[in-house]
């Protein structure tokens, strides 16, 4: 079965919505904080770079692993990825990828660089938790999963000073994730067109 176009409305409005968060954590991190050019540093030495980088990919390997069990516990956090896969319909792997790029770097800036020097790593923690709220508006098991993620998220980044690491973990957990909401939902739509054809 071929996957069909993306549907342009939802990268428009992703583009509007995670660029406006970027915008502000960036103004804040530059203008507010002064640290903005620490923040986003790339290192010269290859070690720390390296180091920097396995940090991100460790967040992100222990983030997955803990989507794996709470979508396995928790028929809610099923749910919901149901709907979002649903919501995401068939967006091939560019956009996937885009998307992935687009929420890491437009959340991270503004909860780890912008709100947490000002509200602190739990504060920090719990908002972002609360603004994952479940499909019927509600804290659900998704908000706890998103509270644990902006602890571990902001703990990377009051450990090494870096943006670098909360940004790459958050951007290996939400291409993973799309990629295989992309799978599950053709996986899906055969399934309805092999049930429409045994009809």
């Amino acid at each position: 079965m071929r996957i069909a176009p993306d549907p342009p409305a939802l990268l428009r409005r992703s583009t509007l919505w995670y660029g406006v968060m970027l915008l502000i954590g960036l103004g804040v991190l530059r203008f507010g904080h002064k640290t903005l050019g620490r923040a986003l540093a790339v290192p010269t030495d290859p070690y720390e770079a390296l180091r920097l980088g396995a940090i991100g990919l460790l967040g992100a390997v222990v983030l997955l692993v803990l989507s794996y069990f709470f979508e396995d516990w928790f028929p809610s956090y099923r749910n919901l990825k149901a709907t979002i896969m649903r919501f995401l319909g068939p967006v091939s792997v560019p956009s996937a990828v885009y998307l992935a790029l687009l929420t890491a770097f437009g959340e991270e800036m503004l909860f780890r660089g912008a709100i947490q020097p000002f509200a602190g790593l739990m504060f920090t923690a719990v908002l972002f938790g609360l603004l994952h709220l479940g499909a019927d508006g509600l804290v659900s098991w998704w908000s706890v999963w998103a509270l644990v993620a902006g602890l571990l998220l902001g703990w990377m980044y009051d450990e090494t000073g870096s943006l670098w690491p909360p940004i790459l973990a958050h951007f290996g957990v939400n291409t993973v994730s799309i990629l295989n909401l992309r799978r599950a939902y053709r996986n899906w739509t055969e399934h309805l067109a092999d049930l429409k054809e045994g009809s």
